[in-house]
């Protein structure tokens, strides 16, 4: 199944329905782009982005020697804010928060420009110190992923927030001047760099990243990215593998990912970089120090990839303007993207929730034989929520639906594989078999194995939505090749015409297990 694009929407007024008591708007203005994004809360604790977007003032470009704001970038800032202002007003949004990051807070000038723009807008900016913009970024990551031992990684255009977990809970952050426009201005005088630039730059990274982690007290971190260039750059890496995702979130950016786009962008101008897919002609003459930045991470860290957030200090900034509770765990965000969903589309989960926990009965007693993890129940449990969410759509094809949804809806807590594996799950609780375009469509997410599993999870949840209404036990024999299925005897006259053959197929033809049914 392929992906639209994710496209800005031209006009607001027109094409989006705001909901102005469920919708936070967040402008977030750095020192390269300025972002403003609607958010829809819901009541479950969970933000989604709905509106989108974004203007390059580079207001860190070209400061004046004393490090104040040029009078230049002053006029690009306000201009964009002006227009988020006017984008605003026409979505009726009542609540907005702004803030401003490294240009603002590092210029002497930074206070004047806040004046300037509430007077031009009415937008009441809030420069944010380093910490807080790294507090933003964990909780804007504790809201998509459960975290543990973790560095998240914010690379702005002035600045890098690094921010650790130890437990979930924020142990450690800091800001340091290592931004992609920042580095680029100093290091990097000729169009493409020269060699002994590109050396320069590598040691300064290096040097500063080595201290800062060595006041952390931490290596082999699971690392996180988020930012406009680590976004642009895993955008880039798929557009170049013909990646089955085209979302970022969730992408893994490899190091011989960013060696092979050093080795492609640092030899090309910046006007050659603009037609690079995903790069854009905002980050062209600022990705090569960025991809320096990120590969040092990778080296001082040990970690061999960086995970890509598609979400962060906006999100962040929202989901603490709600009250969310973070940070949680993957089921609990999981669950809370799935109510959310509901909310927003207008299907029946309290039938899910059932359908879920006798599918996850089913699971414990076959788990062991098949090896299923954690990972695995988390998939289970998802698609047992959402298999019917495609009523929405269309009744008579809502597995179908269902799976679309899975997959294109944002549902938290989840990795790239769980997605796909709840969604294949899902599609599979009516019978039939995968697709034959997602067998090869979704390399190299899913391996033969993971297919192999989804049928398997597809049948569990199968005989699940076939047998909840008789509120059955499961006991397994004979290590998991034998299931009893135990019904309470009122409860089984609920249970739909042909029942019992169905469930053998699923048992017997895909899970190769013998059942056996009887009353309480």
């Amino acid at each position: 199944m392929q992906r639209p694009r994710v496209a800005t929407l031209a006009r607001p007024s027109d094409t989006v329905r705001v909901q102005p008591d469920r919708t936070i708007g967040v402008i977030d203005l750095g020192s390269n782009t300025a972002r403003f994004v609607a958010f829809e809360a819901s009541a479950s604790g969970c933000v989604r982005a709905i509106y989108e977007a974004k203007s390059a003032p580079r207001l860190g470009l070209n400061p004046r020697p004393d490090g104040r704001l040029s009078t230049e970038a002053i006029e690009r800032g306000v201009a964009a804010v002006a227009r988020f202002a006017r984008t605003i007003r026409a979505l009726g949004i009542s609540r907005t928060l702004a803030v401003a990051t490294s240009a603002v807070r590092d210029a002497p000038n930074g206070a004047e420009f806040v004046r300037q723009v509430e007077r031009a807008t009415g937008v009441l900016l809030r420069i944010i110190s380093g910490a807080e913009e790294a507090r933003y970024a964990y909780l804007g990551i504790a809201g998509a992923w459960e975290l543990d031992h973790d560095l998240i990684c914010d690379l702005g255009g002035g600045s890098l927030q690094l921010a650790e977990t130890r437990g979930q809970r924020l142990r450690n952050s800091v800001s340091v001047p290592l931004g992609a426009l920042r580095l680029s201005q100093r290091f990097l005088d000729h169009d493409p760099p020269k060699r002994r630039e590109m050396d320069e730059l590598r040691r300064h990274v290096r040097e500063t990243l080595v201290s800062v982690l060595d006041a952390f007290g931490g290596k082999r971190y699971r690392l996180f990215g988020i930012g406009g260039t680590v976004r642009s750059l895993a955008r880039a890496a798929i557009e170049l593998r013909e990646y089955p995702i085209e979302r970022v979130h969730g992408y893994s950016l490899w190091d011989h990912d960013l060696e092979a786009l050093a080795e492609l962008l640092g030899e090309m101008s910046a006007a050659k970089r603009r037609s690079v897919p995903g790069i854009g002609s905002d980050r062209a003459d600022v990705v090569v120090a960025g991809l320096v930045v990120l590969r040092e991470l990778i080296r001082a860290t040990g970690a061999e990839r960086i995970l890509v957030s598609g979400t962060g200090i906006r999100d962040g900034i929202a989901l603490e303007a709600i009250g969310a509770p973070l940070p949680a765990s993957a089921e609990v965000l999981a669950e809370r993207s799935v109510e959310a969903a509901a909310e927003s589309l207008a299907f029946e989960i309290d039938h899910g929730r059932e359908v879920a926990d006798t599918a996850l009965a089913l699971f414990g007693v076959l788990r062991s034989r098949f090896d299923w993890g954690r990972s695995d129940a988390l998939a289970l449990r998802v698609a047992g929520w959402m298999h019917d969410a495609g009523t929405a759509i269309d009744f008579w094809r809502h597995a179908h639906h269902s799976a679309y949804l899975i997959q294109n809806y944002p549902i938290r807590g989840l990795d790239q594989r769980e997605v796909l594996l709840a969604s294949i799950t899902a599609y599979l609780h009516d019978g039939g078999d995968i697709p034959s375009e997602w067998k090869r469509g979704f390399l190299p997410i899913l391996q033969s194995e993971d297919l192999d599993t989804a049928r398997r999870l597809g049948a569990v949840l199968g005989v699940a939505t076939l047998t909840v209404a008789g509120r059955p036990r499961f006991a397994s024999s004979g290590g998991g090749r034998s299931v009893t299925v135990t019904f309470s005897a009122a409860d089984r006259t609920m249970l739909e015409d042909q029942w019992e053959d169905k469930v053998r197929k699923g048992m017997e033809r895909v899970l190769e297990t013998e059942v056996r049914f009887r009353d309480s």
